[in-house]
């Protein structure tokens, strides 16, 4: 019994020359698979921070021009509410307010 399972395990132990050059040679396409998606995942990962980077460079000029829109809307409230006190002034100071 223990001379059939010498062979057997002599066998397990002992890889053939052509396997184990074939076995390299998928373990070599296997890493170079690996390399490859590392590297395109790195570049995926470059390309989306100069996006962020762009995209907040944007954004901030949005936010700067909005800042000046709202305060052109304040001095235009303001104008129109000087206007309307200015009116009212006029009238009440030349008393045509009860002759119309």
């Amino acid at each position: 019994m223990t001379g059939e399972r010498a062979p057997a395990e002599a066998t397990l132990a002992y890889i053939p020359f052509e396997s184990s050059q074939a076995m390299f040679r998928h373990l070599e396409k296997r890493i170079a698979q690996a390399e490859a998606m590392l590297a395109a995942i790195e570049t995926d990962r470059a390309v989306a921070a100069e996006k962020r980077k762009f995209m907040e460079a944007r954004f901030d000029g949005i936010d700067r021009r909005l800042d000046r829109i709202e305060g052109h809307i304040a001095r235009l409230v303001w104008l129109i509410i000087a206007g309307i006190l200015g009116g009212v002034m006029s009238l009440l100071v030349q008393g045509n307010i009860w002759a119309a």
